[in-house]
């Protein structure tokens, strides 16, 4: 055992971690990420797939498979569609390389927060990355932007009139909005009814 640990420090650590605020903090950080990311991949590999829509028939859409070979698959050496779909939107301007790597590291905490959500209730040594979670949230912020100008330079929305960008806030960050909302609501519930230290 280690000469510098502190049984008394660790169980202190440990009994304020496993306080009940503290599990229910976690576990809704938890699933307000699992949002996060799901709406990030929605927004980079289902939309930039229905961008090589070309049509409908009775068993759905139709694709240009050749297309998207070509102009999305074929930027990732391994046709991961995840790499390849935000090497395409780095190519489109939509994010930089730099946020494009960075959900590399959104992806891989998504997995533990997942999978390893125990270590993440009774562990005092791992903590949920929150400035993770305020990138995913930057990034997907750019990418529903890019998209929401897609939409305005095909005339989506010319029945409204000139839309500034600046005023068009996706359904998909309204219902993010609302899940971290209720994350935070539910602090400040704790909070106030004095559980929280």
């Amino acid at each position: 055992m280690d000469s510098n640990f502190d049984r008394d420090a660790y169980q202190a650590l440990l009994e304020a971690k496993l306080e009940p605020w503290r599990v229910r903090a976690t576990l809704a950080f938890a699933g307000v990420y699992q949002v996060a990311h799901e709406l990030i991949k929605e927004a980079v590999i289902d939309e930039i797939r229905s961008f090589y829509c070309i049509g409908f028939n009775e068993a759905g859409m139709t694709y240009n498979e050749a297309g998207y070979e070509a102009e999305v698959l074929a930027l990732d050496p391994k046709k991961r569609k995840m790499r390849a779909s935000l090497l395409w939107m780095v190519n489109s301007g939509a994010i930089t390389t730099a946020q494009a790597d960075r959900l590399d590291a959104i992806y891989t905490h998504r997995h533990e927060l997942t999978h390893e959500l125990g270590k993440y209730i009774v562990d005092p040594a791992f903590e949920p990355d929150m400035q993770l979670f305020t990138d995913a949230v930057e990034i997907l912020r750019d990418i529903l932007r890019y998209w929401t100008q897609v939409e305005i330079d095909l005339g989506s929305f010319e029945q409204f009139g000139a839309v500034d960008l600046d005023e068009v806030t996706p359904g998909r960050l309204m219902l993010l909005q609302l899940c971290i909302d209720a994350y935070v609501d539910g602090l400040k519930m704790e909070q106030a009814a004095g559980q929280v230290s």
